[in-house]
């Protein structure tokens, strides 16, 4: 299944057309014969916590082990809480979209440490108009601070987040009221509605036969719990049912986009800003980049981070070349790797490889991300060779993967004489093409055939 798209369809899809046909003819004579739930509806459905509230208005957490805190929960407890000390704006003013570069201070960060390339986690926190307005849908006062324990007839799994917490601080931190809910979730929802328009409209989007519905005003709509309150304001949920089925407010993992040899005291992210205008002309805004993006670094706020360890690695031997393909927000990596291959060279004087980068975007005047640092690389030696693909700026589309193509003869010297190591970062489409250009040229330039030609590749990525 995709879980960026309707998971819950792809695995109903399974489930009815392989998975039941496959069973019955292996076990079941009569296939009319297994039960199915009969959709009857269901009561107020049952919830595992108990919320306690507090006669103070000051939340002050309690300090727990991880052994007191829930599996899934413990970046909300050993994340660094670290001041963002600079943002600025990587597209040209003609260009609509938006991709920030951001800067993280370490000074602090007692025991944060991070490899050139690593992956950032973010904990992302909801917009205040967000917080505000599913408040008052619930009829929450936002300052009341609360703790949760488990409720009669289940076991405590672990704290869920940092308690006693106020609910304005919970539904800012750890809930997720702007992604899409899932059909389930939908159907749940339902037993919440006062109004049985709402409640019939729920369940109808929530079932099989409402697929293109969800597909259409939940998932391409980008609607929301906040949204769906609105739209449904009969609704109404008890607190500790909301921290029960809302999904946690999950961290956000961005390639860093700085050598850990040349900035070890901060972190750099590439961040683009997601935005989409929605057909009744309201906009939806991704969580984690919009609130980057919307940080005011004169008023010295604060970010949660934690270090996740990448898979991109800079080969050992230094005189290997390394081929770079990154288009958009996929050159953060490869920046990290030019600093860090121009630190190699000029600070411990350590012979270096060829590097070979590939970029791409729309418009040199639009999109360009990062050139001055480019091309400062390509003055002092640092970027050997270097393709960029302006997509936008003929009347046929040109990406990475043509330029790589028109490349093939030196691509494949540089991979298979030299043992270059190949580093792919940006969208999974790009991933695709790039992965196929490349098998193309070994089927061609190293006369492989194609199963040959895809060993030869994973090999080189096991490596």
């Amino acid at each position: 299944g995709d879980d960026d798209d309707d998971l819950e369809g792809d695995f109903e899809n399974w489930k009815d057309n392989v998975m039941w046909p496959a069973l019955s003819r292996l076990y079941v004579k009569d296939f009319s014969a297994i039960p199915h739930k009969d959709g009857s509806e269901q009561s107020l459905p049952d919830c595992p916590y108990l919320v306690e509230f507090s006669t103070s208005r000051v939340a002050m957490p309690e300090k727990l082990s991880l052994d007191q805190v829930h599996g899934s929960s413990r970046h909300y407890f050993t994340s660094y809480d670290c001041p963002v000390t600079q943002i600025r704006e990587l597209r040209s003013p003609q260009d609509p979209g938006s991709t920030v570069h951001v800067e993280i201070d370490l000074s602090r960060a007692k025991g944060f440490t991070y490899e050139t390339a690593d992956n950032l986690g973010v904990l992302p926190v909801n917009d205040e108009a967000v917080v505000q307005s599913v408040a008052e849908s619930l009829g929450y006062d936002l300052d009341a601070v609360f703790s949760v324990k488990a409720a009669p007839g289940h076991e405590w799994h672990g704290a869920p987040f940092p308690m006693p917490i106020s609910i304005r601080d919970c539904l800012s931190r750890y809930c997720d009221l702007t992604s899409a809910p899932r059909r389930s979730e939908l159907k749940l929802l339902a037993a919440y509605a006062q109004d049985a328009t709402d409640k019939k409209a729920l369940l109808r989007m929530s079932s099989k036969e409402g697929k293109a519905e969800y597909r259409e005003k939940i998932m391409d709509g980008h609607v929301g719990l906040v949204d769906l309150l609105k739209r449904c304001p009969s609704i109404q949920i008890p607190l500790e049912h909301l921290i029960g089925f809302c999904p946690r407010l999950l961290p956000r993992y961005y390639t860093i986009s700085s050598s850990s040899s040349v900035y070890p005291k901060s972190v750099h992210l590439t961040v683009a800003v997601t935005e989409y205008k929605r057909k009744d002309g309201s906009t939806f805004r991704g969580v984690c980049s919009s609130y980057l993006a919307g940080l005011d670094p004169t008023k010295k706020p604060t970010v949660r981070i934690f270090c996740r360890e990448s898979t991109f690695r800079l080969p050992q031997e230094t005189t290997r070349p390394i081929l770079m393909v990154g288009p958009g927000t996929g050159i953060a990596p490869m920046r990290a790797l030019l600093q860090e291959r121009s630190y190699q060279r000029e600070s411990l004087k350590q012979p270096v490889g060829t590097n070979i980068l590939y970029f791409g975007c729309k418009k040199r005047d639009m999109d360009y991300l990062y050139e001055d640092e480019i091309d400062q690389y390509r003055n002092q030696g640092d970027l050997g060779v270097y393709h960029v693909a302006f997509s936008r700026e003929q009347k046929e589309k040109v990406y990475v993967q043509h330029l790589l193509s028109e490349n093939a003869e030196d691509t494949w010297e540089c991979i298979d004489s030299q043992g270059a190591s190949i580093f792919v970062c940006g969208g999974v489409k790009m991933g695709n093409d790039v992965a196929e250009a490349l098998k193309c040229i070994c089927i061609k330039q190293g006369n492989l055939s194609p199963d040959n030609a895809k060993d030869y590749l994973n090999k080189l990525a096991s490596e």
